[in-house]
């Protein structure tokens, strides 16, 4: 059978996965993937958060796990931050694994985009399969949502793009087990629902998890189909329940991360952003309506929110497929809930959801445009059945290549979301090669550099490759306490003094010693008890933390020494030693982030720890002479990783049995086949 023949030839009620038939699309469907990354690897890079946030994390994780230690804290970024706790990071996304252990590069990071694009299309693929039950449209269908304008759009973004590839799964397993339930099946939906978790980006997953669940609910009512809509429900308890087992190790330290973090104060119901607007439909038609594509962008607020171009002969085919009930009602009960949610405030939706846990702590809810895009490539694939049944099968594989060769030209050579058209090097590592030189010609030696909130060298969190230590940073998740210092010291210079760095980071990255720093650790000359947090922070407007620390609570046995000395004799990512000496009970001020998990000991009796000017560690400490170690270690990290670990086992033996008992099953219909053919 030819080519054409075997990618056409169906039966009319299948749609089983075998290789026999679904070797040569899927074949050529990984062809078009591998296709459409190689102007990426070849002649560019990803760029913005792309390197920003994902590739300065991976490559620093990538390089701890193979020099052998776990980084739970890094002293790079904000003087010092939780980074195993940081979601972003995808540390326990078993998919990012192989690129961490063999080491993270600037291509490291497109092959994700391209693997999870295989993934994306696959998916597509095989729920195309399932409905309209042809290859050709199936292949038009994962084209349409893997290859479409919002995974172009959010290249930069991997932990969404990682996220919203696995929605026509989601889909899949979820119209499955509306059919049947079984113990394989919930075990298989509790994987998906880490899948989704562990990339990290917990607004895309909401909203994968939120938007799924909806379709099923409404398309089971619709067909007052009960028992379907139970089944799928249990389905999507255990997608929860399960997932979030597996996703322990992550969950637990990203709460808690969450917690002391500036996110607690997010109010989405004050952003006035990436709310959906009726025009950028256009985008679907005329990609560069807003002038993205030729450089003269002029559309409403962030252009990666309202790019949705998917090629110029999806919205015709759309208006093919809207006969096929099947898939009509998909992309309708996919896209319109998310579309009325996305209005915002003014559409009534918003202001119900926006007091849910969950909804009320994420913003730009134009990230979730990826549930409409998907409905709109099953409608496109429906169309293209609909042209399947009036043309020859070569023409239908001409169609196809050309919307492929539309999609790339737009998608990914003309657009310049999808990624930067220079060069890794030029864009950021001569600029990082040029500081760390500065940093080894320094003198006195560079021990910690501040600089402004956006301050970059290339990008925004190089520190964590040039290995100096920054007041700085980039990350949704920055302590809240510290953000409030830093922004105090605005106001109040002498705060900056109390940040402990040694050299100033200017506006054209020239690097110059600072007068007047603090050390890392000291003895201030008093130490001054507020009640509470809010007078502490009102107290930072006057403060001079050299002469004066600040203290919540109680410290009646300190009484403070002029004449107390601190030194620091060792100093690690994850921990400190300092030789004191102090004439009586004091508190020893420490630059670096409070944060539950710091502990502090001296001759083997542990310290009391406590929050010094609001921001940093303060260790009482005893009178008398010594070494104060002072180390970090995780709260919820090891629980975490019990839970998940007891998780995958639990899945494994589930799986296991399932496989016994099916293949238990099958030996007895073949005997029981057997003895019908004697007979």
């Amino acid at each position: 059978m030819s080519t054409v023949g075997q990618m056409t030839a169906h039966r009319p009620g299948g749609s089983d996965f075998r290789a026999t038939r679904h070797g040569w699309p899927l074949l050529w469907l990984g062809v078009l993937v591998c296709a459409f990354y190689v102007p990426q690897l070849a002649t560019g890079t990803v760029q913005f958060d792309g390197v920003d946030v994902h590739y300065s994390a991976q490559r620093y994780l990538s390089d701890a796990l193979r020099s052998g230690r776990l980084p739970f804290w890094t002293p790079y970024l904000f003087t010092g931050f939780p980074f195993l706790a940081d979601v972003q990071v995808g540390a326990w996304y078993p998919l990012n694994w192989p690129f961490f252990l063999v080491g993270i590069t600037p291509a490291s990071i497109t092959l994700e985009l391209w693997l999870h694009s295989l993934i994306a299309c696959g998916g597509a693929y095989a729920l195309g399969i399932r409905l309209l039950k042809q290859t050709l449209p199936a292949l038009a269908t994962a084209i349409f949502y893997g290859l479409s304008g919002w995974f172009a759009a959010h290249s930069q973004h991997v932990g969404m793009f990682q996220t919203a590839v696995w929605l026509p799964w989601l889909i899949l397993v979820l119209d499955n087990s509306g059919e049947r339930l079984s113990l394989s099946r919930l075990t298989v939906a509790s994987v998906l629902g880490a899948a989704l978790a562990l990339p990290g980006h917990f607004q895309v997953a909401l909203y994968a998890v939120c938007g799924a669940g909806a379709w099923a609910m409404l398309d089971a009512g619709l067909a007052r189909a009960w028992a379907r809509a139970r089944r799928q429900a249990i389905s999507l308890l255990a997608l929860a329940v399960g997932g979030t087992l597996l996703s322990a190790v992550m969950i637990l330290p990203g709460l808690e991360l969450v917690g002391e973090s500036v996110r607690t104060r997010l109010d989405v119901r004050n952003i006035d952003l990436g709310y959906f607007q009726p025009a950028s439909l256009l985008t679907l038609v005329q990609p560069d309506y807003y002038g993205l594509l030729s450089g003269s962008y002029h559309g409403p607020g962030d252009s990666t929110q309202h790019y949705f171009y998917a090629g110029v002969l999806l919205v015709p085919l759309v208006i093919l497929g809207v006969r096929r009930t099947r898939a009509l009602r998909i992309a309708v009960l996919l896209g319109l809930p998310f579309v009325w949610y996305a209005l915002g405030p003014a559409g009534g939706l918003f202001r119900v959801l926006v007091r849910l846990p969950g909804f009320n702590s994420i913003e730009l809810p134009m990230h979730g445009w990826f549930l409409p895009a998907l409905g709109l490539a099953v409608l496109g694939g429906a169309g293209m059945s609909v042209v399947a049944g009036r043309l020859a099968q070569p023409w239908l594989v001409v169609l196809l290549g050309a919307a492929f060769v539309d999609v790339l030209t737009f998608n990914q050579l003309l657009n310049p979301l999808a990624f930067a058209r220079q060069s890794f090097d030029a864009l950021y590592g001569a600029p990082l090669r040029a500081f760390q030189a500065q940093v080894e010609r320094a003198q006195p030696p560079v021990e910690r550099i501040y600089g402004g909130e956006l301050a970059a060298v290339g990008y925004r969190n190089h520190a964590l490759q040039s290995r100096v230590e920054t007041t700085y940073g980039y990350n949704p998740l920055e302590l809240a306490s510290y953000a409030d210092y830093t922004q105090a010291a605005e106001n109040n210079p002498a705060l900056i003094a109390g940040l402990a760095a040694t050299h100033r980071l200017g506006d054209d990255l020239t690097i110059q010693p600072m007068g007047g720093a603090l050390p890392l650790a000291f003895f201030a000359s008093r130490v001054t008890s507020v009640p509470d947090l809010a007078t502490a922070r009102q107290r930072l407007t006057d403060l001079d933390p050299g002469a004066e620390t600040i203290v919540v609570g109680p410290v009646i046995e300190v009484r403070a020494d002029p004449t107390a000395r601190a030194s620091v004799v060792e100093r690690g990512d994850d921990h400190l030693v300092i030789h004191v000496r102090t004439a009586s009970v004091n508190v020893l001020r420490v630059a670096i982030p409070a944060f539950p998990g710091w502990r502090a000991w001296l001759n083997g009796v542990e310290l009391r720890t406590l929050t010094a000017d609001l921001a940093f560690q303060g260790i009482v400490v005893p009178a008398g002479e010594g070494d104060v170690r002072l180390e970090y270690t995780p709260r919820f990290f090891w629980i975490g990783a019990l839970v998940s670990g007891l998780a995958v086992l639990a899945c494994l033996a589930t799986l296991a049995v399932s496989g016994q008992r099916s293949a238990v099953s099958g030996q007895r219909s073949a005997v029981s086949g057997q003895r019908s053919a004697v007979r």
